[in-house]
Order: C-alpha cells, then structure tokens, then sequence
C-alpha cells in the first residue's frame, strides 16, 4: 500500500473512534499475526498520549512494535548496537524532526490537551486533523528498521510458541525503553504471547 493508502485507511479507523495507536498497531499485528481484535484492546489505552497528553499513541505503539520483533529476553542484550533500543531512538528522532514533537498535547492542532479534563477545543479548529497523518508517518519511518524479513521471522515465532505450548514470557522480555514505560510494553508483549496461547489451545480443543 501506498503513503497515502495508508493515511486514508488510517482516517477510517480514526472516524470510526478508534485511537492513533490502534491504527498503527493494527497494522503492525496484521503482519506478525496477531488477532485483530486483541490487538485493538491491548494498544486501547496507549491513545491520547497515554491518556495524559504525552507520547503520541502512533509513536508509542510503533515502540511495542518494535519490542515485538527485536525484544531481548537476555539483560546481556540491554543497549546492544542495533537492538530495540537504538531502533526506536532513531523512530523517535526521525518521527520528531518530521512532525516538530513526539508529545501528543504539542501534535494535536491548536495546542489542544485531549487528555485534559479542562482543556476546550479551540474555536473553529479539528485538533485531530492530522492524527491520520501522524499514523501514517509513524509505519512510514518504521519501515527503515521494521524489514519484511524480520517481520516474517518474528510472526513465524509467535505461531511456532503458540503450536508447542511454550510459556509467555516475562514482563521484562520486551522492554523497548527504560523505566516504566519500558515493562509496560513488556507486559503486553507476554500478554500477547499469553492471549494467543489459550487462542490456539482453545481452537484446537475446538475441532
């Protein structure tokens, strides 16, 4: 698909009330074969900045990406050159120098602070014109560091831990940052591995 096939696709998930980071990990889970609807839930809460006006939910969702395919599971691997860490800095950098800010509260038209309980909308001004843009933005820059191969090989893994019942992993296993947000991203990456599991277990209890 194209840049702008992917805007537009975007702005019908967006008009439907969908968050930026839906859209963005929708498209990301797509690949790696990740149930849609899951995939809908678990990136629910990371809109609006996190749902305090930080890091836009297309930029954070793209960092649980990212976590998904190049996440270490070994602390030997923490800040190794070309490992998550150093991918999501340069998405960060390039998606920042592209829009002017990562923080939702500065992307969002007008200054407006969508997670603010007493923030108004600016008179005659649609704050989330450009969200659509923004998303499309974000898998743009990724694909530099996302290859087709790697998401192949990632999707590939997610099916063989499901078929052999292999456990979740650790919360810690795709810290794709530091600190908090870093385990955040983590758990719902064993989150993931833990829905998909009983998915499988389930259908197969099914037939």
């Amino acid at each position: 698909m194209s840049y702008e096939e992917i805007k537009s696709a975007f702005q019908e998930m967006l008009d439907e009330g969908n968050h930026c980071s839906q859209c963005v990990f929708k498209y990301w889970a797509e690949r790696l074969g990740i149930d849609d609807e899951f995939s809908m839930r678990i990136s629910s809460g990371l809109g609006m900045g996190v749902n305090h006006g930080d890091s836009c939910g297309a930029v954070t969702s793209t960092a649980l990406a990212f976590g998904l395919v190049y996440g270490f599971s070994d602390g030997a691997e923490h800040g190794a050159d070309d490992g998550v860490e150093e991918r999501v800095k340069d998405f960060e950098a390039a998606f920042a120098e592209r829009n002017g800010s990562l923080m939702c509260r500065d992307l969002l038209s007008g200054g407006y602070d969508a997670a603010d309980p007493e923030a108004t909308v600016p008179g005659g001004v649609n704050p989330w014109e450009n969200c659509a843009k923004y998303c499309a933005d974000a898998v743009e820059l990724a694909e530099v560091h996302l290859s087709a191969a790697d998401l192949e090989l990632a999707s590939k893994d997610f099916a063989s831990a499901i078929t052999h019942g292999e456990d979740a992993p650790s919360p810690y296993v795709v810290a794709a940052g530091s600190g908090v947000a870093g385990l955040a991203l983590g758990v719902l990456a064993a989150a993931v591995f833990t829905y998909e599991k009983r998915r499988a277990e389930n259908e197969r209890g099914c037939s």
